[in-house]
């Protein structure tokens, strides 16, 4: 057998229904990034982290309070986009705030001139005047999302299973060689609809329990691509 048609038939194994395949509306080019050399058949579950290029905060014209947010640093865990801090509850010297996502979603709660952390990292620092609630700033996070096959003991975001290698970028739907530390382009599922068969996939050594392999396909599920055993026993409808 060939090489093309042996990776046809693991393609086949791994990807049993695409919606509208022809067309691609379930894949993206994304890119991968491994500290070490890898080898990624069809399959390979990935995670993702996020790689900050810049991070802007910046105070509401209308602000009473005078204290500074100072630097802001993004996790690998932080999404592109806008995130908003609000002063919910005034104290002297003190205050409680929120911080919501670049969705709208609260991500988290704090409190002034203690450190925080969640998606982005900050200290709201006290000042002469104190904050009132509705204080508030804004913080544009720029950057890229980098993926890597899914480990469920990372601490960058990437234990989140977010899609599933199925080509080099060149649409050969062939194993990839991942170079350590050089970013990478390949061809993903990254959204739903597609069923894909749980015995193919493939995936970090630590996720090595029945509570963890559950996780994953939750995870996959959360984005619609949908994970089966005996995948021949369910009908296709279309």
């Amino acid at each position: 057998m060939s090489l093309v048609a042996t990776e046809a038939t693991r393609f086949n194994a791994v990807v049993k229904y695409e919606q509208e395949a022809s067309v691609g509306i379930c894949r993206d080019v994304v890119t991968v990034y491994e500290a070490g050399a890898k080898t990624y058949p069809i399959g390979t579950v990935l995670g993702r982290t996020f790689v900050a290029t810049s991070v802007t905060p910046t105070a509401a014209a209308g602000n009473t309070g005078t204290g500074s947010i100072g630097t802001v640093t993004a996790t690998g865990k932080a999404q592109r986009g806008t995130y908003t801090i609000r002063i919910i509850k005034a104290a002297s010297n003190a205050g409680d705030f929120t911080v919501s996502d670049p969705t709208g979603a609260v991500t988290g709660y704090g409190t002034v001139a203690v450190a925080y952390s969640n998606q982005i990292a900050f200290t709201l620092a006290d000042g002469a005047t104190d904050f009132v609630v509705g204080d508030s700033w804004t913080v544009e996070v720029v950057g890229d999302y980098k993926y890597k096959q899914v480990e469920a003991t990372a601490t960058d975001g990437s234990a989140v299973a977010r899609a599933i290698y199925i080509s080099a970028n060149d649409g050969s739907f062939s194993t990839s060689t991942i170079a350590a530390t050089t970013d990478t382009s390949v061809i993903a599922l990254v959204r739903g609809a597609a069923i894909v068969g749980k015995e193919t996939l493939t995936y970090g050594a630590s996720i090595d329990t029945t509570a963890e392999k559950t996780k994953l396909y939750s995870e996959l599920e959360a984005i619609g691509i949908i994970c089966r055993s005996q995948i021949g026993s369910f009908p296709v409808v279309a």
